[in-house]
């Protein structure tokens, strides 16, 4: 395994805990079979739902699947899916949620850039969402793991943080403030008992290994939150300051705040 992957596994497998707690006060996850689009940024889910056509009958692959909101709403749309994390905590408490659905999903522990638990040309599509390219030191190596594990003509689907958020201070909204270089990808080192590794790439990185790992691009749309909360907390609960969507108040509103991409393994 990528060695700064199993540091970051580490520090997942570490924090589970908090983040169980924290996700388990609004409960939002109880909600993401009734309410799919509570997973979901970017119209990440109106353009699964466009290229894959009947989800029902598609096998899908969330991988780096975290809180598996996304795992949990494709479940129940009907989906086969196969929820690949490289946290085993992470997995457990997703496994416990699922059980609690009654969902049938297909857990995998696998760091993303070495998926040899899963075979080739054997999925549909591969979604991947908000907060997983920021823990990835291997962008060639997923993306090209993620080209393997496609059927001839699937799909893979992302949506992310926008690189142009990336350089700018969250100290306060009212001011707009460089505290890093465009190009200054990383790892930046989060100290601690258990230090993570994270890495803020540009768009040139992104779409460079995507087409380099063989996918060709077929949309990409940049869009802007859609909710306050994009700017306050980690929560899935509508924000409280609407002040913060106006870009006159809070400047990087004037940025996209999401990056979608939908890209298609060559038949």
């Amino acid at each position: 395994m990528n060695k700064l992957h199993e540091a970051n596994r580490q520090s997942w497998n570490a924090n589970a805990q908090f983040w169980k707690e924290l996700r388990d006060r609004d409960q939002l996850w109880r909600k993401c079979c009734d309410t799919t689009e509570i997973a979901f940024e970017g119209q990440a889910l109106e353009l699964i739902q466009y290229y894959s056509k009947d989800i029902a009958t598609k096998q899908i692959c969330i991988i780096g699947s975290g809180d598996n909101y996304a795992a949990f709403a494709l479940a129940s749309l009907g989906a086969a899916v196969t929820s690949v994390d490289i946290s085993e905590n992470q997995l457990a408490v997703a496994q416990e949620r699922a059980k609690a659905l009654s969902l049938d999903i297909n857990f995998v522990r696998a760091d993303a850039a070495n998926l040899t638990l899963l075979a080739d040309n054997m999925f549909d599509l591969v979604f991947s969402s908000n907060g997983f390219y920021v823990w990835i030191a291997d962008l060639l190596g997923v993306l090209s793991e993620i080209t393997r594990v496609l059927r001839p003509g699937g799909y893979y689907i992302f949506y992310d943080v926008h690189p142009f958020q990336r350089p700018w201070s969250h100290a306060n909204v009212e001011t707009i403030e460089l505290v890093k270089p465009y190009w200054e990808v990383g790892p930046t080192i989060e100290a601690g008992t258990n230090p993570q590794y994270e890495f803020h790439y540009t768009m040139a990185d992104l779409v460079n290994a995507i087409v380099d790992s063989g996918l060709l691009i077929r949309k990409m749309i940049e869009s802007p939150p859609s909710d306050s909360r994009f700017w306050q907390d980690f929560a899935y609960e509508p924000g409280t300051d609407k002040r913060l969507m106006d870009w006159r108040i809070n400047p990087r509103a004037g940025l996209p705040a999401w990056l979608t991409l939908v890209t298609q393994r060559n038949l």
